[in-house]
């Protein structure tokens, strides 16, 4: 191993973010990494970019993608990389110049498979950047301990499956043959990787945290495409195809009505109809034993779906878009500026 850690960026097309990106991983306080840049054959300048870097530090690799695939390009990444420890930082966002040797740190003295940490949430306002802090844990007790795998169900239920604030031992993952889903563009490959990496690690740390910005004002990111209606469905495939058995079925399905329903929500309004007919289609033989984490007013929310999507929609869809701007206004008046992790 040359490196002590491989830091895999996948890009495409990123040239308003992709200096940010790159700056903020050579000025880390660590210094005893690789930066694969897996880029999709852009056509905007990142490209050139990159190639401009490398020629100025070595330790600046690119690998060349000829699928416009995130999953796909992380796991070029994994293949290439030369290290210990595995990190993966996305082309639009930046991270704080201390991540690499906190993370590394805390995966060192631990022995743990994952160490993934807080986040914070940024986008452009018209003045200034703005902040808002996130917590990777839902549930407070989950962090600052090492956590076995007894515990993987309840992480699951209780965490965010967003795997750039971390860092992975590479063993650990070459070993179980984790790798990301595949699917074209970047659509939710993060739920999958996420549910593969946490059914197999045998320790786990959540740290309190953030070192990783996390932008929000990509128009092109997964999160503001409207269309891609069916994309968290193909994600779940993934996880039914390549990791799921019988013990782990309760909280799969859990996840899978959550992410469903959130996505439902997401969804422009006159597709709203046809993803309904979809939760039908997929929940319509779920068996009791399945519902172990469902809360009663979920089972209540799905038993209505299934009884009569339609009649569920006429009922619903107003409501739905009055708590999507409930949201957006909650999320304008906490939305704050927060000083750069040191």
């Amino acid at each position: 191993m040359k490196y002590k850690i491989s830091i895999v960026v996948p890009c495409y097309n990123s040239i308003n973010f992709i200096e940010e990106c790159i700056e903020s991983i050579l000025s880390q306080t660590f210094t005893d990494f690789e930066i694969l840049c897996v880029d999709a054959n852009s056509s905007d300048g990142t490209l050139e970019f990159l190639k401009r870097k490398a020629l100025e530090d070595d330790r600046i690799k690119i690998i060349l993608s000829d699928k416009k695939s995130l999953g796909y390009q992380i796991n070029l990444g994994i293949t290439y990389a030369n290290s210990k420890y595995l990190c993966i930082v996305e082309s639009d966002d930046y991270i704080a110049k201390n991540m690499c040797k906190e993370l590394f740190l805390a995966i060192e003295q631990y022995k743990v498979d994952i160490v993934k940490a807080d986040i914070i949430a940024f986008y452009d306002g018209k003045i200034r950047r703005k902040f808002i802090y996130k917590n990777i844990s839902y549930d407070k007790n989950l962090y600052d301990r090492v956590l076995d795998k007894t515990y993987r169900k309840y992480i699951l239920k209780n965490t965010w499956n967003m795997n750039q604030s971390s860092i992975y031992n590479l063993n650990f993952i070459k070993t179980n043959q984790i790798h990301a889903n595949e699917t074209l563009g970047a659509s939710y490959q993060d739920l999958g990787l996420w549910f593969w990496l946490c059914v197999s690690s045998s320790k786990t740390l959540f740290l309190n945290k953030a070192y990783y910005y996390y932008r929000q004002d990509n128009l092109n990111s997964s999160s503001n495409s409207k269309e891609k209606i069916y994309c968290v469905c193909d994600e779940c495939d993934f996880i039914e195809q390549k990791i799921l058995n019988d013990n782990l079925k309760d909280i799969f399905y859990y996840i899978k009505y959550r992410i469903y329903m959130w996505n439902l929500y997401r969804i422009k309004k006159d597709f709203r109809i046809l993803f309904l007919e979809k939760i039908v289609q997929d929940f319509k033989n779920i068996k009791k034993d399945y519902l172990a984490f469902f809360s009663e007013n979920e089972k209540k929310n799905l038993e209505l779906i299934l009884k009569d999507y339609k009649e569920y929609y006429k009922k619903n869809h107003s409501l739905i878009g009055k708590i999507k701007k409930t949201i957006m206004r909650y999320k304008r008046k906490i939305l704050c500026k927060l000083k750069p992790s040191a």
